[in-house]
């Protein structure tokens, strides 16, 4: 029991400590399925907010509309590029203006959940100048088995590296969940602004196995995509595509 405790202690300091990094960007997410009926009143309710409490780059906004599964028809509302001192702001007169305002609209929400961002699964986005928002997104949830973590890690960010000097196009980013879910969920979101736009990676020599095994070494393709796929949980990955909604964006609304 003394062990199991001290073991709970180190797991909760490292999760503490991890949301307070000064190096780390965090984001934060919420999601909201309107009253049915009442879409039209709900983007209003949230445009007229967003005017009043997310006009400018440091209270900036952007929302996405899911357009494939169960979640269709659901907004996810992303906060980016926060750092400690932000969570120590006073924001209670927005959260009032929402719960008088917008809510009434909403039939359901997640809640905030907050985001590490992970700098070795970052494709094609520059923190400095990370431009303007994907008009598609695909959003890959992953719940990855306790102790599994690292095989999960690794596949992921050699993946990223190998997708880069292939010459992939889109945008990647990926999170790990540090409050508000699991501590095992991932999120990988990738970006794109056309269809039928050049992704890279075409009409390449040689595949990407080939290209892997050489950068570390042979037959390491196969055993890697074994632990990553034995790193997650039987329900564990999931995807949902998503459309950029300018109205409801910081810098884009009318």
């Amino acid at each position: 029991m003394k062990n199991l405790l001290i073991a709970l202690m180190l797991v909760l300091g490292l999760s503490v400590y991890g949301q307070r990094n000064q190096n780390n960007d965090y984001w934060n997410t919420w999601r909201y399925t309107p009253v049915k009926g009442m879409v039209a009143e709900f983007e209003s309710a949230v445009s007229k907010k967003m005017q009043k409490f997310n006009a400018t780059p440091e209270t900036g906004m952007i929302t996405y509309k899911i357009v494939t599964g169960r979640n269709s028809g659901t907004y996810e509302r992303v906060e980016t590029m926060k750092y400690p001192k932000d969570y120590d702001m006073d924001r209670s007169a927005e959260a009032e203006y929402w719960q008088k305002n917008v809510s009434e609209f909403v039939e359901r929400t997640s809640g905030q959940i907050r985001w590490d961002r992970i700098n070795n699964a970052t494709l094609n986005w520059d923190p400095e100048n990370p431009g303007t928002p994907s008009k598609f997104l695909e959003r890959t949830t992953f719940e990855v088995k306790h102790g599994k973590v690292p095989h999960f890690r690794r596949f992921m960010a050699r993946v990223t590296k190998m997708r880069s000097s292939r010459g992939a196009k889109d945008t990647q980013l990926m999170f790990r969940c540090i409050s508000g879910g699991s501590a095992n969920m991932f999120v990988v979101v990738r970006g794109w602004n056309t269809y039928q736009g050049d992704t890279g990676m075409r009409n390449q020599e040689t595949s990407m196995e080939d290209d892997y095994n050489k950068e570390y070494g042979w037959g390491q393709w196969d055993q890697d995509l074994e632990n990553f796929r034995n790193s997650l949980e039987n329900w564990g990955e999931f995807s949902e595509t998503m459309e950029l909604v300018p109205s409801l964006t910081t810098g884009m609304m009318n």
